[in-house]
């Protein structure tokens, strides 16, 4: 991750002429390798933004915003509607927050429950949107939200660090700004990487490239799109058995050697027609190898996995390929953490791993263990067209 620059003083980006043309309708269409994820569409005055987000993962979700803007620009009263098309266990919710200057006015209803309250903020808090569902919170930010933050913001802005309202939540959090050219601007996620935008010369986004995140989308500006007609397609293909479901879904992986049980606990994505080795996997990083949690291995017994010498337990599996061809297995003695939150100081060992090429691309990431003689195994992690092999021995 970049370092950031040293942040302008806010209160000057405020006042900054808009740049954007005050009036325009348009969509974003997010995909994640082949497939697509979200869709945007937009239409903008100088007096109002109305937009809808059609969230495919895990079913259809359509997602409905409004901001009311002021004669600078500010923001003066935001709405979300969340309605589940197709998508079980996502309540639907009627968001509205009143920005009053130094406070900020929230009412929700969800589930039933109604909620009102007055919360303090402060004073240049500026509104996001960002979506998506379970394990894939952070798959979306508004891009229709961004350009007019980043109208008001300016085309000379530096660096920035603005306060950011959760239009769904009322809550607050940082969120970086980092101008790196005329047309480049990087937007932080979640304090961990950058989703790198690219700005017309009129200062509207044209795209968003969040490989760098833990979501890898890549978005194009593209023209507007019916968001009820699109809502109505894929919530369609859901009902037929032909949606995207859950990104990456939880696997048990269980097996029993020498009478003694081992399990891998892992979320398994999908290859989606992209290059997975030095891409969406990197070289010379550790990676969570799976996806959303940190998997797990969980053992009552003591047991030997390549060459290291291992007392019954949970623990946390991580890999490290290297551009030379091998890969380290390295086992944590942490576990129950995001696939994010890696702490070295935790190690308990560090094996390598046998290398082979599958005969063709595998589409699902997988983890199994097959026993092989008596008390021993072999554990096998498999996808695209690597094959990373260990010999697990039950003691």
């Amino acid at each position: 991750m970049r370092p950031l620059l040293v942040g302008i003083p806010l209160f000057v980006a405020w006042f900054v002429r808009p740049t954007a043309p005050a009036n325009e309708q348009a969509s974003f269409v997010t995909t994640l390798g082949r497939d697509t994820v979200v869709i945007e569409s937009f239409t903008r005055t100088a007096t109002k933004l109305t937009g809808d987000m059609v969230v495919r993962v895990p079913g259809t979700v359509l997602c409905h915003y409004e901001l009311d803007l002021g004669s600078g620009g500010n923001v003066t009263r935001s709405v979300v509607d969340v309605k589940p098309l197709s998508a079980e266990n996502v309540p639907a919710r009627h968001v509205t927050l009143d920005y009053l200057g130094d406070s900020l006015r929230v009412k929700t209803d969800s589930a039933g429950r109604h909620a009102e309250f007055v919360r303090a903020v402060e004073k240049n808090a500026y509104p996001q949107f960002m979506t998506g569902f379970g394990s894939s919170y952070g798959l979306y930010s508004s891009l229709g939200v961004y350009e007019v933050l980043l109208a008001q913001l300016g085309p000379k802005f530096d660096s920035v660090t603005i306060p950011s309202i959760d239009m769904q939540s009322g809550r607050t959090v940082k969120r970086d700004f980092v101008r790196r050219s005329p047309t480049s601007i990087d937007a932080d996620y979640f304090r961990i990487a950058w989703t790198h935008l690219t700005l017309d010369d009129s200062g509207q986004i044209v795209s968003a490239d969040a490989d760098e995140t833990t979501e890898k989308t890549k978005t194009q500006r593209t023209i507007y799109l019916d968001p009820q007609k699109v809502a109505k397609q894929f919530a369609s293909e859901d009902k037929s058995g032909k949606g995207l479901g859950i990104a990456s879904p939880s696997v048990t992986e269980k097996a029993t050697l020498g009478g003694k049980l081992v399990v891998v606990l892992y979320s398994s994505p999908r290859r989606r027609n992209r290059t997975i080795l030095g891409t969406v996997v990197p070289y010379d990083r550790v990676w969570r190898t799976g996806a959303n949690q940190a998997t797990v291995l969980v053992t009552d017994d003591a047991m030997d996995i390549g060459g290291a010498s291992l007392p019954g337990g949970s623990y946390s599996l991580w890999t490290v390929p290297k551009k030379d061809g091998s890969v380290d297995l390295i086992v944590n003695g942490q576990f129950g953490q995001w696939g994010t939150n890696y702490d070295s100081s935790r190690n308990v060992a560090r094996v390598p791993m046998k290398v082979s090429t599958a005969s063709s691309p595998q589409e699902n990431f997988s983890i199994h263990i097959t026993p092989t003689n008596g008390n021993s195994g072999e554990m096998k992690i498999a996808w695209d067209n690597f094959v990373w092999t260990v010999p697990i021995t039950m003691k």
